[in-house]
């Protein structure tokens, strides 16, 4: 029965990986963080996001050590991924108790996109209280603006 479990895990395992290797031609990105498995047990691990767009559910392939068993714990699950950390669930199998268990995560994120709407804004035009064309004003090294 043990081996049926580890074929079974690897064929799903592997076609995550095939059927995900299309989406990783989006951006993904990365995490790293903490892990409570049911049971009780802590783990630390890395994560891989099928995409990098922030505020945004995402699948995850992660790699976790467990503290506790002192086993490695490769996962897949879903995430929600925002700009700068995550929140995840996951399967994941005890390569030591050789055993399904499943996991809530959280970490920081890395390689995520920037919203739309966070970029800096442009200085708009100044007023020009002589009506004569120069406002007296001068971008300084393309940061501020800076008045006479």
């Amino acid at each position: 029965m043990g081996d049926d479990l580890t074929k079974h895990i690897s064929s799903a395992v592997l076609a995550a990986f095939l059927l995900g290797s299309g989406a990783a031609k989006a951006d993904p990105s990365f995490g790293f963080g903490l892990t409570y498995v049911f049971g009780g047990d802590w783990a630390v691990g890395v994560r891989v996001f099928h995409e990098d767009e922030p505020e945004s559910a995402v699948l995850a392939l992660g790699a976790d050590y467990k503290f506790g068993s002192g086993s490695f714990r490769p996962t897949v699950g879903a995430a929600y991924l925002d700009e700068d950390y995550y929140i995840d669930f996951s399967l994941g199998y005890d390569i030591k108790g050789q055993a399904l268990d499943y996991g809530f995560g959280f970490g920081a994120a890395f390689e995520t996109e920037t919203p739309a709407g966070a970029t800096s804004p442009t200085p708009g035009p100044t007023s020009d209280p002589t009506g004569d064309g120069d406002s007296g004003c001068v971008l300084a090294r393309g940061l501020a603006v800076v008045c006479d």
